[in-house]
């Protein structure tokens, strides 16, 4: 396999880019990377007050200055020598004030003193092919860095960590195992005896178990940015509305007395245990003539149609949609709504009031509980291409029996092992790192 290519245009250039998210804020990071001694050099050139033998972490503060030579800002500097840094290069790290124009000015400012822009995901790559991190755990970062929750979060991080890593290289190991085993068998058959074939049949239909296995385990979940979605359901009037603003901690949608009152679906983002959540408030399910209230109702029914769950709002005293009147499928959970006021009770049904806050804690856990086949649990959050690859290594074991050819049992060992090379790295083709490195932000 050839080497990774971490500067793709192959000319050992400097890269620079701003390494915090775009706007105005308190602080701002311009990042710059690339062969060692050039990289301190030119920052030098734009930070006039960093020694010329500075202390690698040690904070130094200078004034910037702009392609002409002015003061544009000033900060502190911190040097991180090769390869004892993020990118296994020389690195810099410009801490600027976070004003747009200002970043601005300091990446020209670079560029103009011979650095280049880096690309989506450059500084990550370069990490990669300078051995400080593998293909999986690259890719964590990118997951981490989109977090938009605690769970995804965790997840992340669990790659950037190297969970997935790990099992993978165990695997790999394991497998390369039982190709010296197989290759024995070619190479000296005579002096090897049948409990070796065996034993290396017993180790393949071990490693392909395990392989499903962790592919299901990376499989826990949904894709990245995809989130289960909630759906509240019921008459009109019988607050739901209220409940919707109540899950999300904020006056959402309108509330009034008067029946009818939500004439389309409202859908926001809510937390439930950690997880993203898409909430869905719904018109009131009831046979009407009124023609804008009638494309609210089938506008609940389209959305409860997709729903992953469905919130049945049931007013105490007053009747849950017929079973018939919901889609199929979708899991349903009944709600006694408005639990402060009288009413009849009934067994079974979780009551809740979004005026006083009862139930509604008890109402997210049980959310959390019914979409847990939705929401990831594990560890760590698979990637799609990485549950594919790891079902390809399974796959390329299958069928494999005691009397089959060495030879056929060797070169499916091979595909699998190739498989695996594509979650770490190992056999990943420059078209497979594009792909990758091109969904990563600048400054990544």
């Amino acid at each position: 396999m050839a080497p990774l290519v971490g500067d793709a245009a192959g000319d050992g250039d400097v890269l620079v880019a701003r390494a915090t998210p775009v706007g105005t804020g308190a602080l701002a990071i311009v990042r710059l990377s690339g062969p060692a001694g050039r990289v301190l050099a030119l920052a030098r050139e734009m930070a006039p007050r960093i020694p010329a033998r500075p202390q690698a972490r040690r904070a130094y503060l200078s004034p910037f200055l702009d392609e002409e030579g002015s003061v544009a800002d000033e900060g502190l500097v911190l040097w991180f020598a090769s390869p004892a840094s993020s990118t296994g290069e020389e690195v810099v790290e410009l801490q600027a004030h976070g004003s747009p124009a200002v970043v601005e000015l300091l990446v020209a400012s670079a560029v103009s003193r011979g650095a280049r822009r880096a690309r989506p995901g450059e500084f990550t790559r370069r990490a990669l092919a300078n051995g400080k991190i593998d293909l999986a755990r690259a890719e964590g970062i990118g997951l981490l860095a989109g977090a938009a929750s605690r769970g995804e979060a965790r997840r992340a991080l669990g790659l950037v960590r190297g969970e997935l890593s790990r099992k993978v290289a165990a695997l790999r190991e394991e497998l390369l195992g039982v190709l010296v085993e197989l290759e024995a068998r070619l190479d000296f058959a005579e002096d090897v005896e049948r409990d070796g074939e065996t034993s290396a049949l017993a180790r393949i239909v071990s490693a392909r178990a395990a392989l499903r296995l962790l592919a299901s385990e990376a499989g826990a979940g949904r894709a990245p940015g995809v989130v289960p979605t909630v759906v509240i359901v019921g008459a009109p009037n019988a607050g739901k509305s209220t409940l919707f603003n109540a899950l999300l901690g904020e006056d959402r949608a309108l509330v009034t007395e008067l029946a009818g009152t939500t004439r389309d679906a409202v859908a926001e983002m809510f937390e439930v245990e950690g997880e993203r959540v898409r909430l869905v408030d719904t018109a009131g399910l009831r046979e009407t003539t009124e023609r804008l209230e009638r494309l609210g109702v089938e506008a609940a029914g389209r959305a409860a149609a997709g729903a992953d769950l469905l919130l049945v709002a049931r007013e105490a005293g007053g009747e849950s949609p017929a079973r018939g009147d919901l889609p199929e499928g979708v899991p349903v959970l009944v709600l006694e709504t408005k639990a402060d006021l009288p009413g009849e009770r009934r067994d079974g049904e979780l009551r809740v009031s979004a005026r006083t806050g009862e139930g509604l804690t008890a109402l997210r856990r049980e959310i959390g509980a019914r979409l847990v086949s939705c929401l990831g649990t594990g560890e760590f959050g698979g990637l799609p291409r990485q549950r594919e690859a790891l079902l390809s290594a399974a796959a390329a074991l299958d069928g494999l029996g005691a009397e089959g050819p060495a030879e056929i049992a060797a070169g499916a060992v091979r595909a699998g092992l190739h498989a695996l090379g594509e979650i770490t790295g190992e056999t990943a083709t420059e078209e497979l790192l594009d792909r990758i490195f091109s969904t990563f932000c600048v400054g990544k």
